[in-house]
């Protein structure tokens, strides 16, 4: 017995695969060269004043880890919070055209085991000449309670070298 829908469901599927690979293609195409943002980097992090862009206390380290696809993770050494108080923050980024990208991620702020806030990162990232090396233009802090209500605002600047 010979199956005779089996030839063109194998070409539809052909097709389809080779549409898939000339959208993803020109999509990876619209970030310049040298401007890829995708890998992880640590990051040098400084909280300031939302109003007059002063430091607030010495700088930190963070990782963040960008994703294909639009995911990304980071963790933090900020003092304010004690070990296992905050948890990973999980995000994602996008591409928003020349050398700039945005990105937003949560973490749950955690006392005594339960859950006391969530922390927000929003920011927006600037790639320079060196393809190695980026520095956040701008991050707003936010800080929620349980029931997403707005606690705390906050501002900061980064600079992040690629992970090597």
């Amino acid at each position: 017995m010979t199956l005779h829908f089996a030839k063109p469901f194998y070409s539809l599927a052909a097709f389809a695969g080779l549409l898939l690979s000339v959208s993803s293609a020109g999509a990876q195409s619209t970030v310049p060269a040298g401007k890829e943002l995708e890998g992880t980097w640590k990051v040098e992090v400084t909280q300031r004043d939302c109003s007059t862009g002063d430091p607030l206390g010495p700088p930190f380290q963070s990782l963040l880890t960008f994703a294909s696809g639009g995911t990304m993770t980071e963790t933090t050494d900020n003092p304010m919070f004690f070990p296992a108080e905050r948890s990973p923050g999980h995000g994602v980024w996008s591409f928003k055209g020349g050398s700039r990208y945005t990105a937003a991620t949560t973490a749950f702020v955690t006392l005594n085991g339960v859950l006391a806030k969530t922390q927000k990162i929003t920011q927006t990232i600037e790639m320079g000449d060196d393809p190695n090396r980026f520095t956040t233009v701008k991050a707003t802090v936010q800080f929620f309670d349980p029931n997403g209500k707005l606690l705390v605002t906050g501002c900061a600047t980064a600079t992040g070298v690629r992970f090597r």
